[in-house]
């Protein structure tokens, strides 16, 4: 097959997945993606579009293959530091461990995902990730962090079609955080701002999407029945339900279940509703989505009242307001405190593994991870790089002009690096370069690359007449056993090409 009969059938193939995805067949958006990924031109996007499958099976009820698929996708992409793609793998298994009730373990999962996704760029190519992490947030019953990741992906969305969908999650997220808000003012502003969320959702000037117009219908049936707006609550119900049962989309249904009985109480006092909820309310327990069902909760205590059901309303009005709400919520908030002490942990975990001043990985990581990229991804060139004069920056100028000097070169390095490689500042102006698979005569044309950049660079900052070389010193190894003596002999390189008048690179 030519390279451009693949192009093309890639391109034919991802398209069709992101329609047939838009409209809410998920079987046959699984199928397209996992084609799709065979013909993927790198290793991170083969793992992207296979979590784009997952995420279909998810939503098409097979979890044990998008299960499966995220599992197979985080442990590659936890090897590769593919971050984006690794965020995407655990936030399937966040969601697959919440369905199980198995809290402690999601939330400690989610402690890696949410570490993980402070260090996904924010680039629109990593939008469908945010978005992603968002929905996860949200269905974990966090709708503010989620409303703030929507906001995130946002601002990154590049298509009509991906600001539809974020509009859409948006709604929901709001009608969420109004449902958990104790704060009268605060809940209104959650209120007002779903409304406006899922009303921009539905005015999108992109091609209709099913699934993005039953979410915003359905969650604005909710919130405009809230602020008393029954006929237009019902106008929307009645169309989220149609779209919903037409593509098995079981979340939106229930709420927009919700919205209808809602509104046909407030307009016509329909007794009759009660079914509608109670049948909501069984499907909504299957899908551990019970949150929504408290907008019923007062037709429910009224319908008891006012059928002369005084006791019944009663222990209704207890429960929904009393001690089972305080319960929910102190769970929550505990859940919440877990997974933010996770982060907090991850984060202690690897500042002491990294550079203060670059951010750059330091010594310590370097001594844990050099081995084993030895020994899977040999043969690799280690190189050491020194600064020739820059003392001299630090006593002419400033030890400020240094650090800046020595951002300005960390940020260099790192651009010329592949991903998978590794710039490592291990003290000074001493930094390590790890360039996997790659031949000495490869890794010499980087280094050389290298070495020319910092020769002929003006440094910020500093006269533009000052000039500084770089002295490098390269082992090349493979396996794990050589990482002390590649280290070694890549100082050894080092110290000869100091000695032979300092820019210029040397090979052990």
């Amino acid at each position: 097959m030519s390279s451009h009969l693949s192009h093309t059938d890639f391109t034919s193939l991802y398209d069709r997945a992101v329609e047939a995805r838009a409209g809410g067949q998920y079987q046959q958006a699984a199928a397209l993606y996992r084609e799709a990924s065979e013909l993927a031109e790198t290793h991170e996007h083969r793992l992207h579009l296979r979590m784009r499958e997952a995420y279909c099976r998810l939503s098409a009820n097979d979890r044990h293959d998008a299960e499966r698929i995220a599992a197979d996708v985080a442990r590659e992409a936890r090897q590769e530091e593919f971050h984006a793609e690794l965020a995407d793998a655990l936030g399937v298994s966040v969601e697959a461990l919440m369905l199980d009730e198995r809290y402690a373990e999601a939330s400690a999962v989610m402690s890696e995902a949410m570490y993980v996704m402070e260090r996904v760029p924010n680039d629109p190519a990593y939008y469908q990730v945010i978005h992603n992490m968002a929905v996860t947030y949200q269905r974990c019953e966090f709708p503010i962090p989620a409303i703030e990741l929507y906001d995130r992906a946002l601002r990154l969305a590049r298509t009509e079609r991906d600001r539809t969908f974020t509009y859409a999650g948006l709604a929901s997220a709001f009608h969420m955080a109004m449902i958990f808000s104790n704060d009268e003012a605060t809940a209104s502003r959650h209120l007002h701002d779903g409304i406006y969320a899922a009303t921009a959702a539905l005015d999108s000037q992109a091609d209709r999407e099913v699934v993005a117009e039953a979410i915003a219908l359905a969650h604005r049936s909710v919130l405009l029945n809230s602020i008393g707006h029954h006929q237009a609550a019902l106008d929307d119900a009645v169309r989220a339900r149609t779209i919903a049962a037409a593509h098995v989309l079981r979340e939106e249904e229930v709420v927009a279940m919700i919205g209808e009985a809602v509104a046909r109480w407030n307009l016509h006092k329909d007794p009759t509703v009660v079914e509608l909820i109670a049948d909501a309310a069984d499907r909504a327990r299957t899908l551990g989505v019970e949150v929504y069902l408290s907008s019923a909760a007062p037709v429910n205590i009224d319908i008891l009242w006012e059928g002369g059901r005084y006791d019944d309303a009663r222990e209704m009005m207890a429960m929904q307001f009393n001690a089972l709400s305080r319960a929910l919520q102190r769970e929550r908030e505990a859940r919440w405190e877990h997974v933010r002490l996770g982060v907090s942990l991850k984060s202690t975990e690897a500042l002491s593994e990294s550079d203060p001043l670059t951010n750059l990985p330091n010594r310590r990581y370097l001594s844990h991870w050099l081995p084993d990229v030895l020994e899977n991804h040999g043969p690799v060139c280690v190189a050491l790089l020194d600064l020739d004069g820059f003392k001299q920056v630090n006593d002419d100028f400033s030890y400020e002009h240094g650090d800046h000097l020595l951002l300005e070169l960390a940020g260099i390095l790192q651009r010329i690096c592949r991903r998978g490689d590794a710039v490592i500042r291990i003290g000074g102006d001493e930094f390590v370069l790890v360039l996997r698979e790659t031949s000495p005569n490869d890794g010499r044309a980087v280094l050389e690359r290298v070495r020319q950049l910092i020769a002929v660079r003006p440094w910020q900052g500093l006269p533009a007449g000052l000039r500084l070389s770089a002295s490098i010193g390269v082992s090349v190894g493979s396996g794990a056993v050589d990482a002390s003596r590649v280290l070694a002999a890549a100082g050894d390189a080092l110290h000869v090409a100091k000695r032979e008048g300092r820019d210029r690179i040397v090979f052990r």
